[in-house]
């Protein structure tokens, strides 16, 4: 199973442990226009019971080469030669946030690379890497995860406020780090939230139900509240969002990805292009997940078992990067039903102003190949100054694999955690995970000035706080 998202499916809902193009010039008049418009939105409070979309859809689908930044072809068929990367080349100033989980008092942790269970009345799922996610603002930070709910921060790590949080708060074993769920079909359950500067899309189900809620964090206020729609939806704008619906199981020709204003009408629909597989009866597995990511604010996909970069907007996708893996590309059948020895899939995705983060591996990751050595991990970047891909040689799994990171003060980045908004890298740190690095084959590498830093850290940390560095 693939650590990097943690998915679990009950029912039809998913529980989940989450193009710039040149066009008219904005004036100082659009820019007023828009702030008045913003006003109004955040101002409505509205709660709809039911979505009723006007017919059709607005835009036909479009995906187009931008001629002014044609996709760039990125090969990684083959090993490239070996580069470390230094972020000290990229960023020059560090800041550390802690803070310390609102629920703390009743025994409940931030989690990182967790282990978890999820009872149903009729069976259980279990997984393992789960983590607690940070998203960065301009002035606050959101942190939390779908058992314990999503929390609003300052900067200085001063508790503001719960954006969604459970009525009956699951169990959490600090000494195991493991955390267990009850769910019924009654139960409230929070499956999901995305993060786009002040605007939040909130997930949340009860009594089988979704609803969407629409969140302005300036306002601390809640501007929508409406029965949700099928699929992963992530933010678009404050009065958009998208739909991811790919199922690489599925095999009739249907849209993968969906965009809809926030009160249902729809914008517009992207088709999936992806062969379709026959799994016929039986077990099959489902080795790659899709990656979405904010590059300069705007929203970036990549299909499950796709091998595109799109930067996306209302009404087109624009290829960004193409990852080329030659014949190590698994055709659908293989990756669902085959063997996929050598087969390259993909991990984790992260792009910056500077350079694009690839993890990929060769055959899939399942503890099981893990345990036998079949799954290997290869970590390498896109320097988009030079233009050419790097290997950076690492026997470490993702959980634990960090970045070097030579300037003053700091840790190594954990790339497993690790995220980007504008110009600033950061990622966070369990005192668990802390632990896990200070124990890992690597630590024995990092400079001394390093080994005592992240020792100093650990030891000041409780198991209910959480560690960001932020990297400027």
């Amino acid at each position: 199973m693939n650590t990097k998202q943690v998915l679990i499916a009950t029912a039809t809902v998913f529980f989940l442990v989450g193009c710039t193009g040149k066009g008219k010039k904005q004036t100082l008049e659009d820019t007023s226009e828009n702030n008045v418009k913003l006003e109004e939105l955040y101002s409505a409070e509205l709660t709809l019971d039911t979505i009723i979309p006007n017919p059709g859809i607005k835009y036909p689908e479009k995906r187009g080469v931008d001629p002014q930044n044609p996709p760039i072809v990125i090969n990684i068929e083959n090993k490239a030669e070996n580069g470390e990367l230094d972020l000290s080349q990229f960023y020059t100033q560090v800041e550390y946030v802690k803070i310390e989980h609102p629920l703390a008092e009743k025994g409940i942790a931030f989690l990182g690379n967790s282990t978890y269970q999820v009872m149903y009345e009729r069976g259980a799922s279990s997984g393992r890497g789960a983590n607690s996610r940070v998203y960065l603002t301009e002035d606050k930070l959101i942190a939390g995860d779908n058992f314990f709910g999503y929390h609003c921060f300052d900067m200085q790590g001063n508790y503001i406020y719960t954006l969604a949080a459970k009525k009956e708060l699951p169990e959490f074993d600090v000494k195991n780090n493991s955390a267990t769920m009850y769910i019924t079909p009654e139960s409230e359950i929070i499956s999901g939230i995305s993060v786009s500067d002040d605007n939040c899309l909130i997930t949340k189900v009860a009594n089988r139900k979704g609803r969407f809620v629409f969140h302005n964090l300036d306002k601390q206020k809640n501007y929508l509240n409406r029965p949700a729609s099928y699929g992963t939806s992530i933010l678009l704008s404050p009065d958009s969002y998208v739909s991811y619906v790919y199922n690489p199981a599925y095999t009739g020709k249907e849209p993968m990805l969906y965009v809809f204003d926030i009160k249902g009408d729809t914008l517009s629909a992207f088709m999936n292009y992806n062969p379709l597989a026959d799994i016929g009866k039986g077990n099959f597995t489902n080795p790659e997940s899709s990656d979405f990511y904010r590059y300069n604010q705007v929203l970036s996909m990549r299909q499950a078992y796709n091998d595109t970069i799109f930067r996306v907007s209302a009404d087109k996708l624009t290829p960004a990067f193409v990852l080329n893996s030659g014949n190590k590309k698994p055709d659908m059948q293989t990756a669902l039903k085959g063997d996929k020895k050598g087969k390259i899939f993909i991990y984790q995705l992260m792009e910056t102003n500077d350079f694009l983060f690839i993890v990929h591996t060769e055959d899939y990751d399942c503890p099981n190949n893990r345990k036998s050595g079949a799954v290997k991990f290869f970590y390498s970047y896109y320097d988009k100054k030079s233009g050419k891909r790097y290997s950076i040689p690492s026997c470490e799994y993702p959980e634990v694999f960090t970045l070097q990171n030579s300037i003053e003060g700091t840790i190594r980045l954990m790339l497993s955690n690790a995220s980007v908004y504008k110009d600033k890298l950061y990622s966070s740190y369990t005192k668990t995970q802390l632990k896990q690095i200070m124990d890992s084959e690597a630590f024995a590498s990092f400079p001394p000035s390093q080994q005592e830093k992240l020792k100093a850290l650990h030891d000041e940390m409780t198991e209910y706080e959480l560690l960001i560095m932020i990297l400027k």
